[in-house]
């Protein structure tokens, strides 16, 4: 690159890391005997700390899967989806977790400011911006090097807004009865309203799939932590509540072998 690319491209990298020192002190949901504890364990195994970290992030959502399971459906999951989030991230990726929470809250600002027409394009414009910036950061940073950073979630977060802007305006279209193929095709996972900030933190944060994925269907998450995809409004199964034990086993073995 030409010199004066590279010294500019340098004086915005700079200007972007002046702000962390004031987003460090949000650091506040990783004890500091656990971060000592897994720096003894990756002395001890040979392991650098920050894979240790990312593995043991992914492992932890076993039992915080059990504990999602045990708590009462509504804001109590949201909130618990949202919280053991935002803990993965700042376990696994320190003081970059922000730029998760400043994109899903920027993505949220243009979904309660403009119509669901214009932020399905809006939304993901925004998200394929901000995660291409991160990719060629890094490439100009750390260039064919292996550093976890915010990128991966970062991969993760943008297919979950780009699939909500487009889920808003299915549903816009089919609550106003307008005939549209697309919308019509997708109507079972149509969001006919802006969700709340803690349901919508909930989803982008969802601890199940924020490290690694795989993304999925706002409607989704949200069945799951109302019942309504298991249960009627009367609180009776739909049908057979299907066992959770090997659909959960299942992948962790596979993952071991």
């Amino acid at each position: 690159l030409p010199e004066f690319l590279c010294k500019g491209i340098e004086r915005g990298i700079e200007y972007a890391y002046s702000f962390e020192p004031y987003f460090t002190p949000t650091l506040v949901l990783v004890p500091g005997f656990v971060k000592e504890a897994v720096e003894g364990l990756s002395e001890s195994t040979g392991q650098d700390v920050e894979t240790l970290e990312y593995l043991l992030g992914m492992f932890i959502c076993y039992p915080l899967g059990l504990i999602m399971l045990a708590l009462p459906y509504g804001k109590v999951k949201h909130l618990f989806s949202f919280i053991l989030g935002a803990f993965l991230l700042q376990f696994t990726i320190g003081v970059q977790w922000i730029h998760h929470l400043i994109s899903s809250l920027i993505a949220y600002g243009i979904f309660l400011v403009f119509p669901a027409k214009t932020a399905k394009t809006l939304v993901p414009i925004f998200a394929m911006v901000y995660i291409t910036g991160g990719h060629l950061h890094r490439q100009y940073i750390n260039y064919l090097g292996w550093d976890m950073d915010f990128t991966g979630p970062q991969m993760v977060l943008t297919m979950k807004l780009y699939s909500l802007a487009y889920n808003l305006y299915d549903g816009e279209v089919i609550k106003q009865g307008r005939e549209e193929r697309a919308s019509k095709k997708c109507a079972d996972v149509a969001v006919t309203s802006l969700p709340g900030i803690i349901e919508y933190l909930g989803y982008t944060f969802c601890f199940a799939s924020v490290l690694a994925g795989p993304a999925f269907e706002y409607k989704f998450y949200a069945d799951a932590c109302d019942g309504s995809r298991l249960y009627d409004a009367n609180g009776k199964p739909k049908g057979k509540i299907p066992s959770q034990v090997w659909p959960t086993l299942r992948p962790l073995l596979g993952s071991l072998l």
